[in-house]
C-alpha cells in the first residue's frame, strides 16, 4: 500500500519490534536495523524529530538503544505495556504539536487502527510502505539543522516535563520557579528568513494565520516593516532549562487611531508558559483577528508575573523597570514600543472622533482648581480632567520622562467661559470648530493668537514647572524637531519654527541636571524620514536606542536636584493667554483654508437657519 503524506511531518514516532528493529525484545534476540537509524539521523539533520511507543519493558529498551548510541535521539519515548492510543497522546501533548504533524509507524494492524481511531488527522503507516520512501517525501524536507538545535530544545522541554511530573506544584508555580526570561530585538530584519518560517510554519500559536508564501505577499511584509505606524519584535525566550531560540514574533500597528496586530505568532516549544498573554498586554492588549483554529487563547491566566525581561546581558525582573512618563505629539507613541513596558503615556491620540492633544500648555500649565470645577471642559473634545488628575499624580512618581513638545508652538489658543485653556491644533481641537463653530461647547469661550516670543515664553515656563514636579526623575529627555528635507522639501516656514523650538530646547535643557535635549537631526538618518514629521519604523527605534543607552548609561544616578521657584511670581496661565491677540471665531478653522470661500462657508455655518437645519439632521 503507498503511503501518502496529508502535512508536514514535524514528529515521527517509532514503534521498536519488528518495525525499528527485527524480532520481539520480550521474547528473544533482536536486530537492529541500520537503514531505521540512519532514517532517525537523517530527519534530525533536517530538524525533524523522533519518538518511541513501545509495548516492552523500559530498561531493556534504553539498555539497546544506548549500546547502539541512538537513544538520545528519541524524544519523550513511551515504553510500557499499557495501550499505544494513550502514549501517543501523552508524546503529542508533551511536545506541544498537532497531531497533522505526526507520522506514527507500526507493523501491527491493531494498533496502526487504534491510532487512526484516537487521532484522524495524524498520519498513520505501516514500515514498508513508508520507510523506503520517507526521506525522498516533500513533507519530510524539513530545514537543515545540523547542530541538532531542534533536539536539544525537545530535549530541554523533556527535562522541564519531567521536573514538572515529579513535583507537587500547580502549574503557576512551576512557572514561577522555573526563571522564564524574555528578549526583545526589535532589529527583526537580521532574523526576516527565520521569522517568515515560524509564520509560515506555525499554525497551533500562529493568532493571524497571514502566510507569506507568495513575492507578493513577502513585498507586503517588507513594506509593512518600513511604515512609521508599524512596530514589530523578534521574542527570544530561555528559562533553568536551556535557552529556547526565538520563539515569537509580533508585528503592530499602533497609531493615535489604532492599536491593532498584523502577526502574532509563537513556536509551541513554550506553550503554556503565559509568554503570548505576557507580550499582548505589554503592547496594550491590541485588537487582533484571531483566525481558529489554535490551541490557547491569548490570555489564560489571572496574571502573568513570572516573566523577566532581558536587555542585552541585564535582566528586568518583573515590576523592577524604571517608571515611564511619556508626554506629547504621536511620535512617542511610536518610541514607546520599544521601551520599558512600565510607562504611562499622555499622548495625542482620537478620543470621541477628535485628536486629543497632550502637548498643550493648558495641560502643562492649567490651573487645577479652574480644571476641577469646569463645567466647559468636559463637553469639549480635548483633554479631560480626569487626564489632568492622571498626568500630576503620575509626574511625582516617573523616574524617566520623555517629552515631544514640538507642537506646542503651533495652532491657537481657547479660553473657556470659566477660565481653562485648551490648543487649538488644526488636525485636533480646531478641525471639530472648524466641522461645528456653532456648537454648545463654545458658548462664551475666546480664541487667542500668540506670538512666536510668547509660545516660547510659555515652553520655558512648561519646562520649569515639569522639572519642579518631577522630584523622582533621574532622566528626563526633550525630544527636537526634524529640520531635514525627506522625500517632498519642507516648507521653509515650518523648518524655521523647527529650528527656534530645538534651539530653545536646546537652552532649557543646558541649565537643569537630567535633562537632555535629543536632537532628531542626529539620531534618525536621513534615509529613515517619511516626510518632515514621520519616520519609518527603524527612525523610531533609533530614538528609542538612544534613549535606552542613555538611560543604561545613567542607571544608578542620583535623583535630580529640583529647583523649586517662588509660586507667587507666576503669572497664571490664563492670564498669559489674554496677553495674545483675540480672534474672531471666524478666524479659527480646522484645517487650513483652502480658498477664499472658507470664511464665508464658516459664517453660514454660524447662521441660526444653517444651526436649526444640522440640529434637524443630527
Amino acid at each position: 500500500m503507498t503511503f501518502t503524506p496529508t502535512a508536514t511531518i514535524k514528529l515521527v514516532i517509532w514503534d521498536l519490534d519488528d518495525t525499528f528493529w527485527h524480532g520481539t525484545l520480550s521474547e528473544g534476540p533482536i536486530a537492529l536495523i541500520d537503514d531505521n537509524m540512519a532514517i532517525v539521523r537523517t530527519l534530525l539533520d533536517r530538524g525533524i524529530v523522533s519518538s518511541i511507543v513501545s509495548k516492552n519493558d523500559p530498561e531493556p529498551v534504553r539498555r539497546v538503544l544506548e549500546e547502539a548510541g541512538i537513544w538520545d535521539c528519541f524524544i519523550f519515548p513511551k515504553v510500557s505495556w499499557n495501550a499505544k492510543g494513550s502514549q501517543i497522546a501523552q508524546i503529542i501533548e508533551q511536545a506541544n504539536l498537532r497531531a497533522d504533524n505526526v507520522l506514527f509507524i507500526d507493523d501491527n494492524a491493531i494498533n496502526i487502527e487504534e491510532a487512526r481511531y484516537r487521532f484522524p488527522a495524524m498520519m498513520v503507516a505501516y514500515p514498508q510502505d513508508v520507510l523506503p520512501v520517507l526521506l525522498t517525501l516533500p513533507e519530510a524536507r524539513g530545514k537543515s539543522d545540523p547542530e541538532h538545535t531542534r533536539l536539544q530544545q525537545y530535549k530541554q522541554l523533556e527535562r522541564k516535563v519531567v521536573e514538572q511530573a515529579e513535583s507537587d506544584l500547580s502549574n503557576v508555580e512551576f512557572l514561577r520557579q522555573s526563571q522564564v526570561r524574555l528578549r526583545f530585538d526589535f532589529d527583526v530584519e537580521r532574523h526576516f528568513d527565520r521569522i517568515v518560517e515560524l509564520i509560515n510554519r506555525s499554525n497551533q500559536l500562529n493568532y493571524t494565520k497571514v502566510r507569506l508564501e507568495s513575492d507578493a505577499a513577502l513585498a507586503t511584509f517588507r513594506e509593512q516593516l518600513q511604515r512609521h505606524d508599524v512596530f514589530a519584535a523578534a521574542v527570544f525566550a530561555s528559562d533553568k532549562y536551556g535557552a529556547h531560540g526565538l520563539i515569537g514574533f509580533y508585528m503592530q500597528r499602533r497609531t493615535e487611531r489604532e492599536n491593532r496586530l498584523l502577526h502574532y505568532v509563537w513556536s509551541c516549544r513554550m506553550m503554556n508558559a503565559g509568554l503570548e498573554q505576557y507580550v499582548f498586554e505589554r503592547l496594550g492588549s491590541p485588537v487582533i483577528d484571531v483566525v481558529q483554529p489554535v490551541s490557547n487563547p491569548i490570555v489564560v491566566f489571572d496574571r502573568v508575573d513570572w516573566i523577566t525581561e532581558q536587555v542585552g546581558e541585564e535582566e528586568v525582573a518583573p515590576g523592577s523597570a524604571p517608571r515611564l512618563l511619556l508626554l506629547g505629539s504621536c511620535d512617542l507613541t511610536a518610541v514607546a514600543s520599544y521601551c520599558s513596558a512600565d510607562r504611562v503615556e499622555f499622548v495625542n491620540g482620537v478620543k470621541h472622533g477628535v485628536m486629543t492633544r497632550y502637548d498643550d500648555f493648558g495641560f502643562i500649565l492649567g490651573d487645577p482648581a479652574a480644571i476641577a470645577r469646569s463645567r466647559a471642559l468636559p463637553a469639549l473634545p480635548a483633554w479631560e480632567p480626569r487626564d489632568f488628575a492622571a498626568f500630576q499624580q503620575e509626574l511625582g512618581g516617573a523616574e524617566i520622562l520623555v517629552l515631544s513638545l514640538s507642537a506646542t508652538l503651533k495652532g491657537h489658543h481657547l479660553v473657556t467661559q470659566d477660565g481653562v485653556v485648551v490648543r487649538i491644533h488644526p488636525e485636533g481641537l480646531g478641525h471639530a470648530i472648524d466641522h461645528d463653530p456653532a456648537s454648545s461647547w463654545l458658548t462664551g469661550a475666546a480664541f487667542y493668537d500668540l506670538t512666536l516670543a510668547q509660545k516660547l515664553t510659555l515652553l520655558d515656563h512648561a519646562v520649569e514647572w515639569i522639572d519642579q514636579r518631577a522630584v523622582n526623575a533621574r532622566h528626563v529627555f526633550l525630544l527636537g524637531a526634524n529640520t531635514r528635507d525627506a522625500a517632498t522639501p519642507m516648507n521653509e516656514a515650518d523648518r524655521d519654527l523647527a529650528q527656534r523650538y530645538n534651539q530653545a530646547a536646546l537652552t532649557l535643557c543646558a541649565g537643569r541636571p537630567g535633562w537632555e535635549f535629543v536632537s532628531i537631526d542626529e539620531v534618525v538618518p536621513a534615509n529613515r524620514l517619511l516626510d518632515d514629521r514621520h519616520y519609518t519604523r527603524t527612525g523610531y527605534l533609533d530614538i528609542a536606542n538612544h534613549l535606552n543607552a542613555r538611560m543604561k548609561a545613567g542607571k544608578g544616578a542620583q535623583t535630580r536636584t529640583v529647583r523649586v521657584s517662588d509660586p507667587a511670581t507666576h503669572v497664571p496661565l490664563v492670564d498669559l493667554i489674554r496677553q495674545g491677540r483675540r480672534l474672531s471665531r471666524l478666524a479659527i478653522f480646522g484645517n487650513r483654508p483652502k480658498s477664499q470661500l472658507a470664511p464665508i462657508k464658516q459664517a453660514v455655518k454660524l447662521t441660526p437657519l444653517s444651526r436649526m437645519l444640522r440640529k434637524a439632521l443630527a
